[in-house]
Order: structure tokens, then sequence, then C-alpha cells
């Protein structure tokens, strides 16, 4: 068996060992995102309705303004709830605002502010918990906002009341899709980018597939802190904001470098310009929000342009991946798939920009997906033939390495080779150099004939195998010729245990009433230490070998 179907095939038992965990896993995440979207009824108010100001007049919780006069104002929102019982809790998101909330008047709660520079003057998405004991009479519960952009109002929803446990759930079972998609992108980005490193260093491989994984990775990121649950279930809003931020910014470049790898002619150009812009504008937008200069908040316009530039150029991309007559059949759903793609970026746009935050970002993840499954269909059928040519290419290597008659390495495989153990013989690294010599063949083959000698060569480099297997090679260099190199920290060890195994193995073969030719297998034996060279430990193990060659002779019994 060689090195490359005992590897395939230890592959093979990896993946049927760690097939019953990975089955283990389906159903327990199953299981869990089964009760999350259960379709039992939760013991949950909804109170994004009912808030009035302080006049009585109702109040809209997508409208809170940033005044310019007195900057960052506070507006107090009412509305009377009731408390029945005492694991009762009142769940809400801020949107680039704060919140502080009363109860009957009294603070129960007052949000934190953030101060760093880097973070920028909003939280992001915030989360708000608020536990309520219980009460007989009707509770008046007051939030009091501060919007923090002066161009875009802040935004309150997701506001429930009930049983803590139920209010957790109904958050989540809302948000869960977005967060499974984010999920998803990012383990593919992960295995696309792991594959290109792999190919890249075994074969041949175009770095379109590096680019697809740097912008689905960065897309996949964006998409994930989109999806809130992060900041539901571990706080720092105010990080996964800065994190979603740049993401977004960072997609552009990623599909950019994409596209201008992928396009020829005029719009190579185009796309690599338009590479070179989004670069800028990551560079820039970065710095001057680092600084404290410019928000990333207020410089996202240009981002959107660019967005909005790049719909016609992933068009370009995904039909320049389906030219070829492998994909006339997909042609169709490949349009549709465009289609879903310019309606959903368009849709999200406008949305962003009208201040309709609440589902802007999943129009997005399904315009993302539409992509990416154009241009996965792609490199999947790639991806198969790269490993096709590399596989066959690798088992032309292994033949070109291999003696055909025995299966060992032959003469072109110790000078690929030679370098490696020069290298640890420059290292101090120990090595063994054991030499062999097949006594009396050319008698058999003028006796015999050519087919006995050849099943005596056969009868030695199976011993040889037999008492070298490990931590060695063993090479075929001549017509009855063979070397061994062993590669251990304790190569006489290894010599001696191997010899024992070999003598044991010619005597077992030389009882056979059967056996028309008797095995006689003269040895030297040199270990490096560093002290010589490779070819010189050769010439000294030969010399040594001859030495037993004419022993046998006189002793033919020796290895009996």
């Amino acid at each position: 068996m060689n090195h490359k179907t005992k590897k395939i095939l230890d592959m093979a038992v990896d993946i049927m060992v760690g097939l019953p965990q990975i089955l283990v896993l389906i159903v327990a995440l199953s299981g869990v995102f089964l009760c999350i979207l259960s379709p039992e009824p939760y013991n949950v108010v909804s109170l994004n309705d009912g808030w009035t100001d302080a006049g009585g007049h109702p109040v809209a919780l997508d409208s809170f303004y940033y005044d310019e006069e007195s900057q960052m104002l506070p507006q107090r929102i009412y509305r009377s709830i009731q408390v029945s019982d005492s694991d009762t809790a009142v769940i809400f998101r801020c949107r680039n605002c704060y919140a502080n909330v009363y109860i009957n008047g009294e603070p129960v709660y007052r949000d934190k502010v953030v101060t760093r520079k880097i973070y920028g003057s909003s939280p992001g998405s915030r989360w708000h918990v608020i536990a309520l004991g219980s009460s007989k009479k009707p509770i008046e519960l007051c939030l009091e906002v501060t919007a923090c952009y002066s161009d875009s109002n802040g935004l309150i929803d997701n506001i429930y009341l009930g049983p803590t446990q139920h209010v957790y759930r109904k958050v989540t079972a809302s948000r869960i899709t977005g967060f499974v998609i984010g999920t998803f992108l990012h383990l593919v980005s992960i295995i696309i980018l792991v594959m290109y490193a792999y190919l890249k260093k075994h074969y041949n491989v175009n770095r379109d597939l590096l680019y697809l994984g740097m912008a689905s990775f960065f897309s996949a990121q964006w998409s994930s802190t989109e999806s809130l649950l992060w900041q539901l279930f571990v706080g720092y809003s105010e990080v996964f904001h800065l994190i979603g931020y740049l993401s977004l910014v960072t997609i552009p470049l990623g599909f950019g470098l994409l596209s201008a790898y992928r396009l020829k002619g005029k719009l190579h150009y185009l796309s690599l310009a338009y590479s070179l812009v989004s670069a800028a504008n990551l560079v820039v937008t970065t710095i001057l929000h680092v600084t404290g200069t410019i928000e990333f908040h207020y410089l996202l316009s240009f981002t959107h342009v660019l967005t909005v530039l790049l719909i016609p150029i992933m068009i370009m991309v995904v039909l320049s991946y389906t030219k070829g007559k492998e994909y006339s059949a997909n042609s169709l759903l490949i349009i549709t798939l465009l289609i879903i793609l310019i309606v959903c970026l368009a849709t999200a746009l406008i949305k962003y920009r009208t201040g309709s935050y609440g589902d802007y970002s999943g129009y997005i993840r399904i315009a993302i997906l539409c992509f990416l499954f154009c241009l996965i269909m792609y490199q999947v059928n790639q991806l198969g033939s790269t490993f096709s040519k590399g596989l066959k290419a690798d088992m032309l290597h292994d033949m070109a390495l291999t003696d055909h008659m025995t299966g060992l390495y032959n003469r072109t495989a110790f000078n690929e080779h030679k370098a490696e153990y020069n290298h640890m013989i420059d290292s101090f690294s120990p090595l063994g150099i054991i030499q062999f010599d097949v006594n009396n063949l050319k008698t058999i083959n003028d006796t015999l004939g050519h087919e006995k000698g050849d099943q005596m060569i056969k009868a030695v480099a199976d011993g040889l195998k037999l008492a070298f297997g490990e931590n060695c090679r063993t090479y075929r260099t001549g017509g009855d010729e063979f070397l061994t190199i062993i590669s251990s920290m304790n190569p006489d060890a290894i010599y001696q245990e191997g010899i024992k195994t070999l003598k044991d193995y010619c005597r077992r073969q030389n009882k056979q009433p059967d056996s028309e030719f008797r095995l006689h297998i003269a040895h030297g034996y040199v270990v490096i230490k560093g002290n010589m060279a490779l070819s010189e430990a050769i010439d000294e193990a030969d010399a040594l070998m001859y030495e037993n060659k004419r022993a046998l002779k006189q002793q033919p019994d020796e290895n009996e």
C-alpha cells in the first residue's frame, strides 16, 4: 500500500470515527432550535404600542431626535402596565440611543454612556432587561430616551413584558434565523479560506478563492453582529457596534478584489479602481473614527454609494463564472438569484436611509447568500476538478518514485529525498544507513530463469518491509541492491531489531520445502551523527556490506 492510499484510508477512518460526534452535535443543535422556535405560546405582552409623552400624546418609538442646540436632549415616554407575577421582566432594544428607566417616578436603571472615543458616541444596539416586582395596582413605566446622532433618530423596539425566561425566548426566536445565517456564512468563509491555504500549498490554485473567502468572512461578521443575539447574551454592545461598522466598510473591498481578479479588459481596470477607492474609504474612515474626528456613522453614506456600485460589479463577477457550457443548465437559476440579489440590496438601502432599521439587514443577508450560492456552484466544480487533477498528479508522482516490482522506493525517490537527509545531517540528527545485497541472484537467473529471480527479489523486498516498516525508508537502488535509511533518535536499536526480524524471515523462507531458492542477504550498517556526508556514509556501508557478503559465501548459513 503506497503512502497516498494509506493517507486516504486514514482520512476515511477519521471521518467514520468523528461521524457519531457530528451526528450528536447536529441532533443537539436541532433540538435547541426546535425548542426556541416551537409554536407553544409565550406568556409575553408586546409593549411596542400605547406610549405617550408627558402631555398624554401618542409617541412612536422610532422618533427620538437629537436636539442641535441643547444636544442629546432626553425625551420621556410613559406607559401603564400591570404586573401580577414577581418573576416579571421588561426587555427592549435601543438603537443609537440611551434609555434610563423609571417606575412610578422612581429611577430603577440608569444607562451607561460610552466614553471612549474608539467606540464613538453611540452604544449601537443595546439590550435592557429590567426586573419588575409584582404589584396589585398598575404601575407607570417611564423611559427617558436620549438620541445619539443628529442625522438619524433613535429607535426602541422588541419591547416585551412577561416572565424572564419567556421574554428571552421571544426575542431569541425572532432573531435566531439571522444568527444562524451569519454563523453559516462564517463557517463557509472559514472553509473557503482553509481550502485555499491547503490548495495553494499543494496545487496551483487561483486567488479568487482567497478573495471570495475574505469577502464572505466580513459579510458574515457584519451579518452576525446585526442579528443582535451577541449583544443580548454577551453584552458589550459598543464593541459589536464597532465590529459591525468595520466589517460593513470592508465588504466592498473584498468583493472589489474578487472582481478585479476575475474580470478582464476594461472591467478589470474599473474593478481595480473600485478596489482602490474601497481601500481608501476603509483606511480614511477608520482613522477619522479612531482619532475621534468623525464617527463611522457620519461617513457611511460613501460606503452606501460603494455598495450600490457593487451591484453591477457583482453581476458581472457571477456572469464571469457562468460562461462554460456546464453552467447553461443553471442559467435560469442564476438569473433568478441575481434578480433577488438586486431587489434585496435596493430594499435594504432604502430601509436604512429612511430609518426603518427593523429588518433591513435581513435583505442584505439574503443578497449575500444569493451571491455566494452562485459562486459556490462554480467553486465546488472547480475544487472537484482541482482535487481530481491533483490526485492524478500525486498518483503519477508516486508511480515515478516507486519500484513497480517490489513497491519500495526507487533510486529516483532517493535522489528526491536526499535534501531532507542532508538537512537532518546538518542539524546533527542521527541517521542510520543500511546497504543490502542479495547473494546468488545471477545464479538463480541463469539456472532457473528471470521469473524465479524476480520472485526472489520480491521475497527480499517483503522481508525488508517486515523488518524496517516504521521510521525507515527502503529503496531498491539496483537489480539486487537495497538501501534503508533509519531516521530515528536511536537508529541502533531499530537496526538491531530489524536485522533480527530479517534473519528470522529468511530462516522461515529457507525452511519451506517447495522453495527453489535460498535467501542470503548481505548488509553493511553505518550511523551518521553529523560526522560525515551522506555519500561517504553510503560508501562506507557499501564496503561493510561487501565484507559481509564474502563472509556469507564462506558461511552461507549465517542468516539461517
